[in-house]
């Protein structure tokens, strides 16, 4: 493989893996602390109107998403299959969408740019294919 794409491959990576354990973090702490989050922000001062286990489920979801994606990427640098990180991925970018529509559009880019550089690089399984393939030509 050549050094720039496996240096492109790890800088990708790197930064995808950093911003999704990151966000998983995030989600994980919301979960954990989400009463003393519902206190801070005045919400549980109505608990009529507010119920707390849809917040919660999206928590839980949005967090299972992340950690999914996190042992994609380690698959995508052990084995070089991509099919986990961009099936998750593209999930938890409809279920953002779906969640908050348009909102916050920067995190949808970088999410989609970080997709899109997945499906572009080629993986250390796709490229040594090639290099054997050539070998025997010659």
């Amino acid at each position: 493989m050549k050094s720039r794409t496996r240096l492109l491959q790890l800088l990708v990576g790197t930064f995808a893996i950093t911003y999704y354990i990151f966000i998983a973090l995030l989600d994980l702490s919301a979960l954990i602390f989400n009463k003393y989050i519902i206190e801070w922000a005045g919400l549980g001062a109505n608990p009529v109107t507010f119920d707390i286990f849809p917040v919660w489920v999206v928590m839980l979801v949005l967090f299972l998403l992340n950690t999914l994606i996190i042992v994609g990427f380690f698959r995508y640098f052990r084995k070089g299959t991509k099919w986990m990180v961009l099936f998750f991925g593209i999930i938890l970018i409809g279920v953002q969408i779906m969640i908050g529509g348009f909102e916050g559009w920067q995190k949808l880019l970088l999410e989609a740019i970080i997709m899109a550089l997945i499906i572009i690089i080629p993986t250390q399984k796709n490229t040594s294919r090639i290099l054997q393939n050539t070998e025997n030509l010659g």
